[in-house]
């Protein structure tokens, strides 16, 4: 599994423009997975990535939508332009004149992968439409729950599982789990050979079986040795930044360490995984400083 991960890490590269953080990011949210819920409100496994400093040239959204379109069996994507979320319907709505439930565009089958596309926003008004739309991705993105609205001030709740990929030049206005600004490599990348490259390529579908075969690892429980390592970390690092290591930082990188681990094709953490977390996360914060 670990050649796949490094061949499928390099076609992902190739579309980030060369990034190496970034595309071993993308990688990471493409393995996730809701496994499992908290108190029925914090869904486990979600992995919304934002990724920043995207080139405004249309051809870079459309090289990476092509490839995850081509690897994952379900994928939506959304441009975000004011006009598309004032006459979208996100929801799901009951029509009690035809007597059926009309669906939304986030009425979506569970293992979806969803693409905003925020290269293509433009000064304008969000009416009241749109601003229910917006609130309905948040509330997806954060909670991996989607709002049925039946009217007469009835909605019921359903449990989704979607992963969401932000694309744009600053940070959204959504909730993400992380932020990733981009830093290609290339000042001038060779789009259409990148089309041509993700298009045509055989390893496409050993790309879609290793996505699959992973998604699909019954991982284990950490084991005690591992939580011990684990917990000294955390304390160490909150000595040294009680400010800005919090919990949340330490959630994140146990869902970043899992995911690691996946993507190596292990069965239960490994110090190597939980290492190579943090290295990521280091990296990761460095370029938001």
């Amino acid at each position: 599994k670990q050649w796949y991960q490094r061949r499928v890490r390099g076609v992902l590269q190739e579309c980030v423009l060369g990034d190496p953080l970034a595309a071993e990011y993308l990688l990471l949210h493409l393995l996730s997975h809701i496994y499992g819920r908290r108190d029925d409100v914090l869904a486990l496994g979600k992995f919304a990535v934002n990724v920043t400093h995207c080139p405004k040239n249309p051809m870079f959204v459309r090289c990476l939508a092509t490839l995850i379109g081509n690897v994952c069996e379900k994928s939506f994507l959304f441009p975000m332009t004011v006009s598309n979320f004032n006459n979208s319907s996100m929801l799901p709505q009951k029509d009690y004149k035809a007597n059926r439930l009309r669906s939304g565009l986030l009425q979506l089958p569970f293992g979806s992968q969803i693409i905003l596309d925020e290269t293509v926003l433009e000064p304008g008004q969000l009416k009241a439409n749109g601003v229910e739309n917006l609130k309905s991705l948040g509330n997806l993105i954060s909670w991996q729950k989607l709002t049925y609205d039946f009217g007469f001030n009835y909605s019921i709740e359903f449990e989704c599982d979607a992963r969401v990929l932000i694309l744009g030049e600053g940070k959204s206005l959504l909730p993400s789990d992380v932020v990733v600004p981009l830093k290609p490599m290339s000042d001038c990348p060779d789009y259409d050979q990148i089309m041509s490259s993700i298009s045509t390529s055989k390893f496409l579908e050993k790309f879609r079986k290793y996505l699959s075969v992973v998604r699909h690892i019954e991982y284990k429980e950490v084991s005690e040795q591992m939580q011990n390592k684990i917990e000294q970390d955390f304390v160490e690092e909150r000595k040294k930044d009680p400010k800005n290591v919090t919990g949340d930082t330490l959630h994140r990188l146990l869902v970043i360490s899992r995911l690691c681990g996946l993507s190596r094709g292990h069965l239960v953490l490994q110090e190597e995984d939980w290492q190579a977390a943090k290295n990521l996360e280091r990296d990761r914060i460095t370029r938001l400083q």
